[in-house]
């Protein structure tokens, strides 16, 4: 019987989960990777059931972050060790497929566009984590779009799904704007570039 205690931290200071027998870090945790530790994944989430097997970004970009069954997949369809430098699975493959059967993904890319020409530093369900004066974490939003170097950020309330938070907490801008972030709010479900313009180009 294994131990619940993991000999690694979950993730590492950039949101990228851990290995837990090597230690190295990774945005998902590939089946190509645990061939080198000659472990199949099924056998490492036994040994280690309550550790990550991808990063936050992962699953705030893709729905497959917690699907199990993805990585045995792969799992089986692997029968010889990787080249040196491909550890992780098809990001690039998986964002593109899930972009191809989700409009919500192609409107995202669609303001994400539009966004970076004002806000070179805008991010995609970014995650604020805020702590106060005393180092507690006061509160954490995932919001749609935010450039954490402007403190800026962009919310669409009637677009999104996690834009359910608002329900949750209902003073969520309030508490934004109390620590210095900037909240434009476009409450629209067909934010068109027209429309974000007059609310964030005209809105000073």
């Amino acid at each position: 019987m294994f131990s619940s205690k993991l000999p690694y931290p979950e993730f590492d200071s950039e949101g990228k989960l851990i290995c837990q027998i090597c230690g190295k870090s990774f945005l998902v945790l590939s089946p190509k990777h645990l061939i080198k530790h000659n472990i199949t994944f099924e056998d490492y989430t036994k040994r280690f059931p309550n550790a990550p097997i991808s990063s936050q970004e992962f699953n705030a970009r893709t729905k497959f972050g917690k699907n199990k069954d993805l990585f045995v997949e792969q799992q089986k369809k692997e029968s010889i060790p990787p080249e040196p430098e491909i550890e992780e699975l098809d990001i690039e493959f998986i964002m593109k497929k899930e972009l191809e059967t989700n409009p919500i993904k192609v409107a995202k890319n669609r303001i994400l566009d539009y966004l970076k020409v004002h806000f070179t530093n805008v991010k995609s369900d970014y995650l604020i984590r805020q702590f106060g004066s005393d180092n507690r974490l006061k509160f954490e939003f995932i919001t749609d779009f935010c450039d954490p170097i402007l403190k800026v950020v962009f919310q669409f309330p009637d677009t999104f799904w996690h834009n359910k938070d608002l329900l949750l907490d209902p003073n969520k801008k309030l508490k934004l704007e109390s620590y210095g972030w900037k909240v434009y709010e476009i409450p629209t479900n067909n934010p068109t570039n027209e429309i974000m313009d007059k609310i964030i180009l005209n809105s000073e």
